[in-house]
């Protein structure tokens, strides 16, 4: 049975060893059409011509200081063991919830227990007065967006970092009161 509660000091440092790569044979390519009077923006969900895997680095925030701070931190356990955990920061000004961290161990995926997590950090939100809750994914990581778009997320947006790989973002988010 899935137990899913906040972590415990013990939990954190397993959370943060979650392998969080994935595997994918489709991803988000974006076309940008920039004429005299009128700038479009078009993504295309394009398939790969073979599976590729790409590895997240691992999480390099303070775990300790968001729980002590109160963060939304949730541990999925199965069978005691550690499969998944959710951190969503609450920010009450603009009153939403931004999922920094959402993990399920590659074992245990495609099982419900993701959904399951998110419906628990979702519940936490509307309990803590946030009316929305955000996520950023990049475009390559289509199993996680298919996610997020089932559960209800909407896109609301894209950014394309200016460092590193050069990737592009794109924002979704629902409402917690559903």
């Amino acid at each position: 049975m899935l137990q899913i509660r906040r972590p415990t000091l013990h939990d954190l440092n397993d959370c943060v060893r979650l392998d969080s790569s994935y595997t994918t044979q489709r991803v988000w390519q974006m076309s940008l059409d920039v004429e005299e009077h009128d700038i479009q923006a078009n993504f295309h969900l394009i398939y790969l011509p073979r599976p590729v895997t790409f590895t997240i680095p691992p999480v390099a925030e303070n775990m300790l200081q968001c729980w002590q701070r109160g963060d939304c931190l949730l541990a999925a356990r199965w069978q005691n063991s550690l499969v998944g955990f959710l951190h969503l920061v609450p920010d009450p000004q603009t009153r939403s919830g931004r999922i920094a961290h959402h993990t399920i161990a590659p074992d245990h995926r495609r099982r419900g227990m993701g959904a399951r997590l998110l419906q628990a950090g979702l519940l936490w939100a509307r309990d803590h007065n946030l009316g929305s809750a955000t996520v950023e994914v990049p475009t390559k990581n289509h199993p996680a967006i298919s996610f997020y778009m089932k559960q209800g997320f909407t896109f609301t947006g894209f950014y394309e970092r200016t460092y590193g790989d050069q990737e592009i973002i794109f924002q979704l988010a629902r409402s917690t009161l559903r």
